[in-house]
């Protein structure tokens, strides 16, 4: 009895578990994957897009940096010595001023005692050219140009997750391709042992279709292969470490929408995020400039203090206002030299847009025309696989009706599965063209 009753406790327990952890199961298996669901899982998880976005939101935080040099400066100081070289007495008496300074070693001597000092500051920058101005413009410009930066990664991980998902989709594809395979060759060697046990085959035939089964069974495991490659391609570049998803939809098929060459280079020049980093590169130099030849004229600062010093028992406060300039009369020409080296930065990336601008048209244009070139090979590729089709039914209808030989159906049947291979990879090529096209143009995600 007592064993039956912690046989029940346990099993009450065991499906205890099982019943809370199956929605939990549940909800972690998740149904279709969509290319949109892809693209957005991607954008928030994967790590590039996160450095970028966090390199942007680092970028941001220099302008307060920068900007602080024009707010007031406030600050407090306190300072406690300690020592024999801060009071001076004569048996107990105030110490006596003497002239020049010099202390006399007959009526005063040392005495160990403790000095404090305690103050508020207050510094305020009036004017310096520009100078501090052109750092807060810079900060601002970098701001910028990371901005630009995490838009080209977010760009770039939805181009590397478009293309992880058209090729698992190929891949998946090319399975079915090699199931198909296997499928004719069982039933060509179906046939051909029943032909050869009626005597209207010889056993060559047999063997052939045995050996044809073997090497599409081996083709079978070797696509199921690649797409287990494909999909762990397509798990990192949407930032996952598991595959939570039961089917993938598949979206492979085309409808081809080309907008005109020039319209498309036209979106590039205002959409690439290379272009507008280049133009807050420009920004930021020009303000480096400012920041340089600042460097020519003085600064003008206000300041305050108020504070105590004086020993433990006899604190005097004090305080003060003033007004000061600072003018560099000769720093080694590093000035000058500043100067002249912001001046070629900017040169350098006013040539570097230019640069930019003509690649980019080169990636527009090359990716329209693949995109052109793949269109037609698939519609050459579909051609092709109807005519596969149509010449393994007719050999098969030979095989079958005893006019035609196994080595016919083989051939046939090798046709095909290229030629349905190739209409598979066709469709990959368009798919991968389009969006290298869509990452040309800078299509924003």
């Amino acid at each position: 009895m007592a064993k039956a009753l912690v046989r029940f406790c346990g099993f009450a327990v065991a499906a205890g578990i099982f019943l809370a952890a199956g929605p939990a199961l549940a909800k972690d298996l998740r149904g279709r994957l969509t290319l949109e669901e892809a693209i957005q899982v991607a954008l928030k998880r994967n790590p590039a897009v996160a450095e970028s976005k966090e390199r942007m939101h680092a970028a941001k935080e220099q302008i307060g940096v920068s900007r602080a040099a024009l707010l007031p400066q406030v600050s407090f100081s306190g300072t406690y010595f300690y020592g024999n070289a801060f009071a001076r007495t004569a048996r107990g008496q105030a110490a006596v001023a003497i002239p020049g300074g010099v202390s006399s070693p007959i009526s005063f001597e040392k005495e160990i005692n403790s000095f404090e000092v305690y103050r508020f500051s207050f510094n305020q920058l009036i004017y310096d050219f520009g100078k501090t101005t052109g750092q807060v413009a810079g900060s601002k410009a970098q701001h910028k140009q990371a901005a630009a930066d995490y838009a080209n990664a977010r760009q770039q991980v939805v181009l590397d997750t478009r293309t992880a998902y058209f090729q698992y989709l190929a891949a998946k594809r090319a399975v079915r391709v090699a199931k198909e395979n296997v499928r004719q060759n069982r039933e060509l060697l179906k046939q051909a042992k029943g032909f050869y046990k009626v005597g209207l085959r010889a056993k060559i035939d047999v063997t052939k279709a045995e050996a044809n089964l073997a090497n599409a069974e081996a083709e079978l495991i070797r696509a199921k292969n690649l797409a287990e490659v494909a999909q762990v391609t397509l798990m990192t570049a949407m930032g996952l470490k598991t595959w939570p998803y039961r089917e993938v939809e598949d979206t492979l098929e085309v409808a081809p929408r080309l907008l005109s060459l020039e319209e498309l280079k036209s979106q590039a020049l205002r959409q690439r995020p290379e272009i507008r980093r280049n133009r807050y590169q420009q920004e930021s130099d020009k303000a480096n400039l400012r920041v340089a030849r600042a460097g020519y004229y003085p600064s003008f600062n206000t300041f305050a203090a108020y504070g105590w010093e004086g020993s433990r028992n006899t604190l005097d406060d004090e305080w003060w206002v003033g007004a000061g300039v600072t003018f560099p009369l000769f720093e080694g020409l590093s000035t000058y030299h500043s100067v002249r080296q912001a001046k070629a930065q900017l040169k350098s990336t006013l040539a570097n847009g230019e640069s930019l601008a003509l690649q980019v048209m080169k990636e527009v244009e090359q990716s329209y025309l693949d995109v052109k070139s793949a269109w037609e090979v698939i519609k050459a590729r579909a051609k092709a696989k109807e005519s596969a089709a149509e010449n393994l039914r007719l050999a098969w209808g030979r095989y079958r009706a005893g006019v035609g030989n196994i080595i016919e159906v083989t051939d046939a049947q090798v046709q095909f599965a290229r030629a349905d291979l190739d209409h598979v990879r066709a469709l990959l090529d368009y798919r991968i063209a389009e969006a290298r096209l869509d990452k040309a143009v800078g299509k924003p995600f």
